[in-house]
Parts: C-alpha cells; sequence; structure tokens
C-alpha cells in the first residue's frame, strides 16, 4: 500500500511534468501553416516597401501572379539560418511561370541588409526593406520569420509562422500546387 507521502510526491513529479510539457511543448512544433486568415482592416493595409535603388512596392496592391512574401532580419538567428534553404530554393523554383518572391527584411537600412548578403554569399533573393516594421504589421508579423503566400488576386492562401525547411517536398509540392493553380486561373483554364 502506498502511503501519504509518497503519493503527494508522485502527484507532484506528475504535475511538474504536465508544467514542463506545456512549457516545452511549441519548441519542438515544425512551424505552422494557417489556411485560411482573417481579412485585416482597411487601417492596416500593407505599406509600400522600399526596393534596392530607391523604388517601392505596394504590397496591398494585387501582385497578379503568386507573390512568396518572406519577413524576415539579419539579427534574427532563425531567419540566418533559414536563408540559405530560401535561396536554394528560389535558385530551383524562381524561373517558373507565374511565381515571384520578396524577401522583405525589417533591418534599419540598405547598408545593414546588403552587406549580410554580400558577406553570406546570398545574392539573388529579390529584396526589400520595411525599416518600420509597417508592412509586417499590417499582415500581422510582429516576430520573424513569417512567410505568406498571396494569389494573384492578392488574397492570402498560405502563411507559415517560424523558419520554413525550403527543401522540405511538403512545403515545396506546396507552393508548387498553388503556382499551377494560380497560373490555371490566370489562363483561364
Amino acid at each position: 500500500m502506498i502511503d501519504r507521502k509518497s503519493l503527494l510526491s508522485l502527484a507532484a513529479a506528475v504535475l511538474g511534468a504536465v508544467v514542463l510539457g506545456v512549457l516545452v511543448k511549441d519548441a519542438l512544433r515544425e512551424p505552422q501553416t494557417i489556411r485560411a486568415l482573417p481579412k485585416a482592416p482597411a487601417a492596416a493595409a500593407p505599406r509600400p516597401v522600399s526596393l534596392p535603388g530607391g523604388a517601392t512596392l505596394d504590397l496591398a496592391a494585387p501582385p497578379e501572379r503568386l507573390l512568396i512574401v518572406h519577413f524576415w532580419a539579419t539579427w534574427c538567428a532563425p531567419c540566418v539560418e533559414e536563408f540559405p534553404g530560401l535561396l536554394k530554393f528560389w535558385k530551383e523554383f524562381g524561373s517558373r511561370p507565374g511565381l515571384d518572391l520578396l524577401a522583405v527584411s525589417v533591418d534599419g537600412d540598405w547598408k545593414t541588409v546588403e552587406g549580410w548578403i554580400a558577406k553570406v554569399g546570398a545574392g539573388g533573393v529579390p529584396l526589400a526593406l520595411d525599416p518600420e516594421k509597417k508592412t509586417a504589421l499590417a499582415f500581422g508579423t510582429d516576430k520573424f520569420p513569417e512567410t505568406y503566400v498571396l494569389s494573384p488576386s492578392g488574397k492570402v492562401l498560405e502563411k507559415f509562422v517560424g523558419a520554413v525547411d525550403w527543401s522540405s517536398p511538403s512545403v515545396r509540392n506546396r507552393i508548387e500546387q498553388l503556382r499551377q493553380a494560380s497560373t490555371t486561373d490566370l489562363s483561364g483554364g
């Protein structure tokens, strides 16, 4: 027979394990995919982002092609770790019709971003800058990295929270499905 002291010790140990499990559960999670997002209020419409050379791009306007919008920063460890995979993905997928990518840095200036890109040899990914994080916040992003896949009409089709394994067959297959569907929709087929 178990005495009262042993029973209390066992109950405390079980409670501790449950609390520990709740606290660390997100650390073991894969990036979250969200398929349906609520529409952002008009006041939160994305602001234009800066492109290299001084031009801007209004992400509130429909992209007319499938657009992957990836929010990241050079000071974000998961972003830095993920970036080579994004670069490799884009080198393999970038020539496919009907698909665009925009890696939107929330760093403070182009000098920081371009210096980091040159230092790690990550050129080739289309870049934009959102130093005040207004566009990121309008999308609902306040932690980085996060990635959105927008339809040609501007609807959010996918949202990836956290770093993405860009070599994952499931990620690549999903992007390809969305690309083919949007290309078919645009051609009227």
